[in-house]
Order: C-alpha cells, then structure tokens, then sequence
C-alpha cells in the first residue's frame, strides 16, 4: 500500500470512528480537540494528520490507534 492509500484510509476511518459517535466535525472542535477547518481537510484527504494528532483523536473517538491503519478493526 502506497502512502497516497493509507493517507486515504487514515481519513476514511477518521470519518467513521467520528460518526459512530455520532459527532459533529463542530463537535469536535468546540470540545477544542482540533480545529474544524483543519479536521475538514484531513478528513477529505488534502492534508495529512500528524502522529500526535492521531493519537489525540483516537483517544477522543474511544478507538485504538491501530484503528486507523488496518481494516476492518
């Protein structure tokens, strides 16, 4: 897998893990998790996430950090 594609499904279950909670992308950002502009643009795939900030978010969305890298989990 190329990092175009983990980027892809980074953002893909970023979406999913949001929206079983039920979360908005304001939400998370009045909680001052992250910016909603900039969760937007990760979300949809123009900017990458950083390690830290994944960690920040799996911890928020109650997720593993493996999570975000395999399928399915």
């Amino acid at each position: 897998m190329n990092e175009k594609k983990i980027n892809q499904f980074i953002s893909h279950q970023l979406v999913k893990a949001r929206e079983d909670l039920g979360y908005t992308q304001m939400k998370v950002q009045q909680d001052k998790i992250i910016n909603q502009s900039n969760l937007s643009k990760i979300e949809n795939g123009v900017k990458n996430i950083a390690a830290a900030k994944l960690f920040v978010l799996a911890n928020y969305y109650k997720k593993p950090i493996e999570y975000f890298f395999e399928n399915g989990k």
